[in-house]
């Protein structure tokens, strides 16, 4: 049967050989990739585009003839396409736990009294005043419970409250808590099946702050305070041990943010994420699987190699 990648970037899979093609939003149209375009005049990592990239899938798939099986970079987003009696999605978890651990706020409240997280607050956008901001911070983040790569995380301050106000939707439900500086933010992968969770190496993440929090690329050649790195096993397996024993299985993308001696979840994404083609390149020269076929595995209920001992493993 063949094997198929879905997802915004062609590159997110080129230490890989797990895949006999690949439907992609950018790519070269080479090494049996089919892609809409190299560069997408829209913002994919934005919610509200989600059924436009649905609609370029849903055009390629349809063509498809062949007994095929597809793993997508979204499953959730990938299971609203339109999929023929041929074509079956595989490594998806219940839309049950997808809709929790995809929504921020839902989020917080699943793993409340699991993990350390900063205390938050949710209002509506015509709700959110100035008092708001005299009373909780002269600094807030806001963030609507959907998005990724930092679309609708807000950054707001006396300067420029009435510019953030306006962009917040008036019957919209979001989170407010206090702007935590010189924070250090961290993503980490875990790997779950029935039986085994496998951690992946962490990376510092960078931002750019202005009147949103914008995720500008993440660094893997670091060093990790003791500290850091105790919190960062601890709560990255204290979550992966509750979804697994709610059923999830697969990756799991989880952000920590380290401020005031403590590690706090941010959020937590079940997909692959944008450092995904560098975990995949650790592995590889660690001897391991692709992070592909882990997941694949996790799926199965087939053994997952330890990662301890890969390149960059925050056991070292």
């Amino acid at each position: 049967m063949k094997r198929v990648f879905v997802g915004p970037k062609q590159k997110t899979i080129k230490y890989t050989k797990f895949f006999d093609s690949s439907i992609t939003l950018i790519g070269d149209n080479k090494n049996n990739n089919v892609a809409y375009h190299d560069d997408i005049p829209f913002e994919f990592w934005n919610d509200d585009n989600n059924l436009r990239e649905i609609d370029i899938y849903n055009k390629v798939i349809e063509t498809i003839k062949e007994p095929t099986e597809i793993m997508a970079y979204n499953p959730r987003l990938f299971s609203k396409c339109r999929l023929p009696s041929n074509v079956k999605q595989i490594c998806k978890n219940s839309d049950k736990l997808l809709e929790i651990l995809d929504n921020k706020i839902k989020t917080r409240k699943y793993f409340k009294g699991i993990v350390p997280m900063l205390e938050y607050y949710t209002i509506k956008g015509n709700d959110f005043n100035c008092d708001l901001l005299k009373s909780i911070s002269s600094e807030l983040i806001i963030q609507s419970p959907l998005g990724s790569g930092g679309a609708k995380t807000f950054y707001c301050n006396n300067n420029n409250f009435n510019q953030i106000k306006g962009m917040l939707k008036p019957n919209q439900e979001y989170s407010i808590s206090a702007y935590q500086k010189d924070n250090l933010s961290y993503t980490i992968y875990g790997m779950i099946n029935d039986r085994q969770i496998e951690i992946m190496p962490p990376a510092q993440q960078q931002f750019e702050l202005s009147y949103n929090i914008e995720w500008i690329g993440s660094e893997y050649d670091i060093e990790i305070q003791p500290i850091v790195k105790e919190k960062l096993i601890k709560y990255t397996t204290e979550i992966c041990k509750k979804v697994q024993e709610d059923g999830y299985r697969g990756i799991l993308n989880i952000d920590f943010i380290f401020a005031n001696n403590e590690l706090y979840l941010v959020e937590t994404n079940p997909r692959f994420g944008g450092t995904i083609a560098t975990v995949d390149a650790l592995l590889q020269k660690s001897h391991l699987p692709s992070i592909f076929e882990y997941n694949y595995r996790a799926f199965y209920n087939q053994d997952l190699p330890s990662t301890k001992n890969m390149e960059k493993s925050i056991f070292k």
